[in-house]
Order: C-alpha cells, then sequence, then structure tokens
C-alpha cells in the first residue's frame, strides 16, 4: 500500500510538472499577436511582410535559436544580401519591427538572440549618394550615416 502512494505521488507530480511547464512553455512562446512564427521566419499580419528571425550571420536552430555571428556591413555591401527572394528592408519597413518600452525594444520572443552589440541596422533607403538610413533598436532611432558605417542587417520579403 505505501509503494502505491509512493507511485501515484510521483505520478501525480510528474503530470503537474508537466501541465504547469507546458503551460509556462506556451506563455513564452507567444509573440507579439501580429506575429505568425514559422520556424525561422516570422509573418508580420499587420505589414505583410515575413522577416526572417536572425540577423545576416546567423542562422536559425531550431529549439535552439539563432546561432553565428552576426555580420556587419557598409551601407552598400548590405545591399548585395538580396538573394532567393529576401532582401534588404526600406527604412519605413524596419521600423515597424520597433517595439517602444522593451529591453532592447523589438519582440524578443519573435527575434531572440539580439546582440546588443549589433543594435544599427541598415535599410535599403538611401539618403542622398553617401548616406544611408538606419534603425537602432536599443533606442529606437532612426537615423542616417555615412555609408562606410558597418551595421547589421535582417532580411524581409514581401506576403507569406
Amino acid at each position: 500500500m505505501n509503494i502505491r502512494c509512493r507511485a501515484s505521488s510521483i505520478i501525480m507530480g510528474l503530470m503537474l510538472t508537466l501541465i504547469v511547464g507546458s503551460t509556462f512553455a506556451q506563455a513564452t512562446s507567444a509573440a507579439n499577436p501580429r506575429y505568425v512564427i514559422r520556424g525561422g521566419e516570422i509573418y508580420d499580419k499587420k505589414t505583410d511582410l515575413t522577416w526572417q528571425r536572425c540577423s545576416v550571420g546567423q542562422y536559425w536552430v531550431e529549439g535552439t535559436g539563432c546561432v553565428g555571428i552576426v555580420k556587419e556591413f557598409t551601407f552598400d555591401d548590405a545591399q548585395r544580401n538580396d538573394r532567393a527572394g529576401w532582401r534588404v528592408s526600406s527604412k519605413d519597413e524596419l521600423v515597424t519591427l520597433h517595439m517602444p518600452k522593451t529591453s532592447i525594444e523589438i519582440d524578443e520572443v519573435a527575434f531572440p538572440d539580439m546582440d546588443p552589440r549589433y543594435t544599427w541596422y541598415w535599410t535599403s533607403t538611401p539618403n542622398g549618394a553617401t548616406f544611408g538610413w538606419a534603425v537602432h533598436f536599443n533606442s529606437g532611432s532612426v537615423d542616417y550615416y555615412g555609408r562606410s558605417y558597418t551595421y547589421a542587417v535582417r532580411l524581409v520579403r514581401g506576403g507569406q
């Protein structure tokens, strides 16, 4: 009888752990409701854009997140990252990811592993012949800089 009670208690404890653990996992895995997470991509229902979850230089590993080292590019080199339907976002597109009042001002569930050393991101929007627009995800700043500065890049494509 004692063994039966002990086994029953262990089973109940395991079940409770699974229930609480899965509830916690569901709560922490939900991003902004406008985002649909699909592995290494995020579809934004509001803008009809699909974003790569990782910065250029990193790649998505299910269950781990973004792996690798964020690469930085000059403005002109950043524009050469267009590939297989992916492209560098415009200034107006990239600012839609800005979320004020969060630690890094981007949805860190949707876009995990944001390295605080790489918070400036180039856009595809030039400002004259010698400048380009960039977005800063620690402050939400949008500003233009000389094309020789090096910043990170996040790729986007239209639709799902």
